[in-house]
């Protein structure tokens, strides 16, 4: 393999500040800022330093004792493995541990879950690159408007199988962010998964609180699926609440914002989009499993309970409550749930499932995203993972 020096050096830097704090895409964008590097140049690196980590246990097994971390990955990734590496691989194989170190390559605690949840075989999947999906903002054009002018801009698409306002986008060194279907806000950025999960609210909500609402896009989401809701999207955050005017504009959404103690009145629905592990969203953020550890779970386990319990005062008597993560771990999930109504009779449980089925009209792929009462996105399909429950309060 022809190895590009220049290009291995600034992976290699890349590598040597993964562990500065900051969060990996954000290093690494900074990074290639300061280095003035070309698009192509920009891919070569951002494409070998993520799947480093995914692959990072093999890859600091392989490379002990060397100076040649940024070329094994190199070689590895264009499946050109000079001698030494491939003499490596081979003894890996041979002893039964390659598998673990390069598929299974996940802290101890996060891959005996997946292998007790969803089988050794979602490994594969967890490792995958994950598409970039659209949601098309149905309040300024239709999805099948919206694929046409993308394929006539050059963006091969297929509309997901589940959300009516759902695009997926085939690979492309394209921008979308420069095409005028976007500066008009004719779309945002946005899994079919977190689509579904918009589409839990009630359409007959009239008001609804977002009050981990971050930049927006479930508030933006619900705006372009439920014309006549009036959303009030907070966060502790409040500098973020001029991201979401911009968008709201772009968008041609109108979404009030309120800092917490801002907010007096209750509301048909509450929607918490709850702070989460985002073991759920790893495929689109690979680094990201090398920071979950029960630590974090039990300090989420507090924040997550304290967010539903304060909220739950906001939700109007024959309102909802609905919670949602991006996270499959039970600890953030069905535990919060199950704990938040049995102490709180006064809400009970509706089956995503019904609504799902009032609000999309077709319940054939419904077993794909529901378990029990609940909205489950699990593995093997082009959607990240997600959980959400749906609380009616009864007095």
């Amino acid at each position: 393999m022809r190895f590009n020096q220049f290009l291995g050096n600034i992976l290699a830097s890349a590598l040597e500040k993964q562990s500065s704090g900051d969060k990996y895409d954000v290093m690494l964008n900074s990074l290639l800022r300061e280095k003035r590097l070309g698009k192509r140049d920009r891919i070569w690196v951002s494409d070998r330093f993520f799947f480093y980590l995914r692959h990072k246990l093999f890859f600091d097994e392989v490379s002990k004792n060397t100076g040649s971390l940024a070329k094994n990955i190199a070689m590895v990734f264009e499946d050109e493995p000079d001698g030494i590496l491939a003499e490596k691989i081979e003894t890996l194989q041979k002893n039964g541990t390659y598998d673990k170190l390069f598929n299974e390559s996940f802290p101890d605690f996060l891959a005996n879950k997946i292998r007790s949840l969803y089988g050794k075989e979602t490994f594969r999947w967890f490792n995958s690159k994950a598409k970039t999906i659209l949601r098309t903002n149905l309040a300024a054009i239709s999805r099948d408007e919206l694929s046409e002018r993308l394929e006539n801009e050059g963006f091969a698409n297929s509309p997901t199988p589940l959300s009516p306002a759902g695009i997926i986008l085939e690979p492309s060194n394209k921008s979308l962010k420069n095409i005028e279907l976007f500066e008009k806000g004719s779309f945002e950025f946005q899994d079919e998964s977190s689509q579904l999960a918009s589409l839990l609210v009630n359409k007959n909500t009239k008001t609804l609180l977002e009050p981990c609402a971050g930049g927006g896009g479930k508030s933006l989401s619900i705006s372009s699926f439920f014309k006549n809701v009036e959303i009030t999207a907070s966060d502790t955050r409040t500098h973020l609440f001029k991201e979401i005017k911009e968008r709201a504009t772009r968008a041609g959404a109108n979404i009030k914002t309120a800092a917490f103690d801002e907010i007096e009145t209750q509301f048909d629905t509450v929607f918490i989009d709850s702070p989460c592990s985002g073991s759920g969203v790893i495929r689109r953020n690979p680094g990201d499993r090398w920071s979950i550890n029960e630590k974090m779970l039990k300090e989420l386990d507090s924040l997550q309970s304290e967010l539903i319990r304060k909220f739950a005062a906001k939700v109007k008597k024959g309102g909802e409550l609905i919670y949602i993560t991006c996270s499959f771990l039970e600890c953030e999930n069905e535990n919060i749930v199950n704990d938040f109504l049995n102490e709180n009779r006064s809400f009970s449980l509706i089956p995503a499932r019904d609504r799902l089925l009032e609000n999309l009209g077709d319940g054939e792929l419904l077993s794909e995203i529901t378990e029990g009462d609940f909205l489950k996105i699990e593995p093997m399909h082009e959607r990240d993972l997600m959980f959400g429950a749906v609380m009616k309060r009864t007095d």
